[in-house]
């Protein structure tokens, strides 16, 4: 009977010592939980605020609105994205000829429409972190106004190439297919200058260097959207 309860009681002693020596946490206890693996299609919307170029000439930023779409990549943290915003912009007619002090012609409206493919990274992996999922955006897409020229200047925006990159927080509950996410993307890309700009007028100083035939500019972009996930768990 004793040498039973001396071998129960070095077992209750190895057992409780290999529990203490583990690392971590008790995974029912543990703020980490495995992501389902699903498809997020996100309704976006958020301001944008537009960087000023050198002569001033580019559409500024205003409210954006758009849809994004995710796909994960097998069992990795990545996933491809896509996403198609527009932007509803502004922007100052220049006329060159002009002092500074007088050179706006006036003010209109000149939506932005953003093309984006990109990579996303899930900083934690294939989880969540207290229902939380951080995420790095890079990638590239396209900048357009639909717009041929419209003033005396010659001045085009037109459709430009965009490097973009982001960082994103998404609520990510589980066994729900509806959940939400804020997003910060820079996007960067360069406004054109007519030869206009650069052309010289007596006693008036040119609206940019006689070399400079564009400006790279960086157009931020703060989202909040409404999220619906598809596909399995």
């Amino acid at each position: 009977m004793t040498a039973r309860v001396l071998v129960a009681a070095a077992l209750l002693f190895v057992s409780r010592a290999s529990l203490v020596a583990q690392v971590g946490t008790v995974p029912a206890n543990s703020p980490f939980r495995d992501l389902e693996k699903r498809q997020d299609v996100t309704l976006l919307v958020g301001p944008s605020f537009g960087g000023r170029d050198k002569a001033g000439a580019a559409p500024r930023g205003g409210v954006a609105i758009g849809v994004r779409y995710d796909v994960p990549l097998g069992g990795s943290p990545l996933s491809f994205t896509s996403a198609i915003m527009r932007q509803g912009s502004t922007r100052d007619i220049l006329q060159p000829g002009l002092p500074p002090a007088s050179r706006i012609g006036g003010t209109v409206s000149q939506p932005l429409y953003m093309l984006d493919a990109a990579l996303s990274l899930r900083v934690a992996g294939n989880k969540s972190w207290r229902s939380l999922v951080p995420i790095i955006t890079g990638g590239v897409g396209m900048v357009t106004d639909f717009k041929e020229v419209t003033d005396s200047s010659r001045f085009r925006f037109g459709t430009r190439f965009s490097p973009l990159v982001g960082f994103g927080l998404k609520f990510a509950p589980q066994r729900s297919r509806w959940t939400v996410r804020a997003d910060m993307t820079n996007r960067l890309y360069s406004v054109p200058y007519p030869a206009s700009f650069r052309d010289s007028t007596p006693n008036v100083p040119r609206v940019v260097g006689v070399n400079t035939k564009n400006s790279w500019t960086r157009n931020t972009m703060l989202t909040l959207g409404l999220v619906r996930q598809f596909g399995r768990r």
